[in-house]
């Protein structure tokens, strides 16, 4: 009985520990616009198009929920193309410092083991200035910017050597400036810091990151030097002169070469789910799904500027103002913080707005050529420019309708577009009724004229080859007159016309309603309006040039305005008998 029970702790410890991605909403759920955030699609596309990026993956977090998540181009260019998807995991370069390094010291500072005012001689006992563990957080030590390798090498040539050859070396490197004079970026400042982590914990930087950041939150694809499935879904990055390939191996230098992949300026690698996850935490004060990372203040204090240090613009280990902020835009506030990798990794966080942006490429694959600067400013001010209430809501399952079309591969020119509300989308598999391929079903259940208007967004840029168009019915039950009906109809035909002429547009009549069910109480009194509405439809279809389909009267009981019982299951909606008579009707 003692071993059941531990096996059922053990799996129950292990569920708890599986991954547990944001939950994905529409953006309009969340208070933005998926319109405006197709301008960052176009600017992605762009530059994968003049080749300064192979792909790219971009997520935008908001209020704790999954509001944008795609992929674009391909993740990988040679030997062979390979698409990108929204799984990829990413070289994340130096965004490590922030996700991995920095919050990993300030797990030591909130447990009392570590302090910011700190010599750093304290843990390294090498260093011999005054250059304090703050000093490291913001680059503002006057550490040069890196190290040259090869001459750190040629002088340490003994195996295992304690301290490690870097750490020796900054150690006793000349200085740049003096502590605190200056902002100078520079990846020593996190080795150090990775240095002074595993000294305290007696882990490795890796191991202490893992057990204490991603395994908590549920980060499983995040990691050093990742192996097995990992590895698979990793993007490459440089070709390297030898003509192989760097995968799952980090691209910097000084952490491949002298940290074995492990390093506090750079290794960690990440996906787009992980880091939203991440995000989601920091920007719920340090904690997700009911598991914790750090405190409010010590999430306030690691993405905030220090009083002492304000004009150089670094939080501990975030970038807020200095020069090196442009990927979060113009028009996020000042206390949004961010990262980027050299890699072409990107993240920014605005707690004003509830918001992550994370933009994820590998602009190095497969030459070190590429350049994403000015794109991630784009993206970041089209997700702040899209912060902004909707000005129609509808119901959960419309946005799951539109979310699920979303996932779905985009309408193109050759497809047949059955368009409306639940009569269509009840009607399932158009193609197997209209014998056709190509067929798309885009009907919502519940949804009226402006519900369609405000989704054509999601069709006409396919400039589909035709439309079935059937609303009006949900319209009606908002108690609107024929002619209001009439006029939001065709608010929605001159938008389809004016952005997709070539499209071949069929109106279609409403179907008759039998109240006598009793089912929908909106309904009732309207069983003569809808011939009323189907008589202007038709008039609309003349004056708009468009071909009208009169269904109307292949359901009326005889001699009636009257929905036939035997095809309809609630007075309204329709049998798999009126499903084939509706669709011989367009056959």
């Amino acid at each position: 009985m003692k071993s059941l029970l531990a096996v059922a702790i053990t799996l129950l410890i292990a569920l708890q520990a599986t991954s547990q991605p944001l939950q994905r909403v529409m953006p309009e759920q969340v208070g933005m616009s998926t319109q405006q955030l197709r301008y960052a699609d176009q600017a992605i596309q762009k530059a994968i198009d003049s080749k300064q990026i192979p792909g790219a993956v971009l997520a935008v977090v908001r209020q704790g929920k999954m509001a944008y998540l795609k992929a674009y181009g391909n993740k990988q260019t040679v030997p062979t193309a390979e698409p990108m998807t929204v799984n990829t995991v990413f070289d994340m370069a130096s965004c490590t410092k922030p996700i991995a390094t920095a919050i990993s010291a300030m797990i030591l500072i909130e447990q009392g083991k570590l302090r910011l005012s700190d010599k750093v001689s304290l843990y390294v006992p090498s260093f011999t200035d005054n250059i304090r563990v703050i000093d490291l957080f913001t680059h503002t030590s006057g550490l040069p910017a890196y190290a040259p390798i090869s001459s750190i090498k040629a002088k340490h040539a003994a195996p295992n050597p304690s301290p490690s050859p870097i750490v020796e070396y900054i150690a006793t490197c000349k200085r740049d400036t003096t502590p605190e004079t200056a902002f100078k970026y520079s990846c020593l400042n996190y080795i150090t810091l990775q240095q002074i982590i595993e000294t305290i914990s007696g882990k490795s930087l890796r191991d202490f990151a893992k057990e204490n950041i991603y395994d908590v939150l549920g980060m499983d694809h995040t990691d050093y030097n990742p192996t097995g499935k990992l590895l698979e879904l990793c993007a490459p990055t440089e070709r390297l002169k030898d003509g192989s390939v760097l995968k799952g191996i980090v691209h910097d230098p000084l952490a491949r070469e002298m940290n074995g992949g492990i390093s506090g300026n750079a290794g960690i690698f990440s996906c787009a789910d992980d880091l939203a996850i991440l995000s989601a935490a920091l920007l719920n004060g340090g904690e997700y799904n009911g598991k914790r990372i750090l405190s409010p203040m010590g999430v306030q204090a690691l993405t905030h500027v220090p009083a002492s240090l304000a004009s150089f613009g670094r939080s501990l280990g975030w970038d807020v103002s200095s020069p090196y902020s442009s990927n979060k835009g113009d028009l996020f506030g000042p206390n949004a913080y961010g990262h980027t990798g050299y890699t072409g990794t990107s993240i920014v966080i605005d707690p004003d707005t509830q918001t992550a942006v994370i933009l994820l490429t590998n602009r190095v694959h497969p030459e070190d050529k590429g350049e994403v600067t000015r794109l991630r400013t784009m993206v970041a001010n089209v997700v702040a420019a899209s912060i902004y209430p909707p000005a129609r809501k509808y119901t959960d399952h419309y946005y799951q309708r539109t979310l699920q079309f979303e996932n779905e591969n985009p309408i193109t020119d050759g497809d047949i577009v059955m368009l409306g509300d639940s009569m269509t989308e009840n009607g399932g598999d158009w193609g197997t009724l209209l014998n056709a391929k190509h067929v798309r079903n885009r009907g919502i259940i519940g949804d009226d004229a402006m519900g369609v208007y405000d989704r054509l967004y999601q069709i006409l840029p396919g400039k589909p080859k035709t439309i079935y168009l059937m609303l009006g019915v949900n319209d009606v039950s908002h108690n609107l007159s024929a002619d209001s009906v009439v006029t939001l109809l065709t608010t929605v035909i001159d938008r389809i016309q004016s952005e997709s002429p070539k499209t071949k547009l069929y109106l279609q009549s409403l179907i008759p309603i039998n109240e006598s069910f009793g089912r929908y109480k909106t309904m009732i009194g309207k069983t003569n309006l809808i011939p009323e509405i189907n008589q202007k439809f038709e008039l609309v279809a003349a004056q708009k040039k468009i071909q009208y389909i009169n269904l109307y009267p292949f359901f009326t009981e005889k001699g009636t305005n009257v929905l036939r019982k035997e095809l309809t299951t609630d007075g309204l909606h329709l049998t798999k008998e009126g499903y084939d008579i509706w669709s011989k009707q367009l056959r």
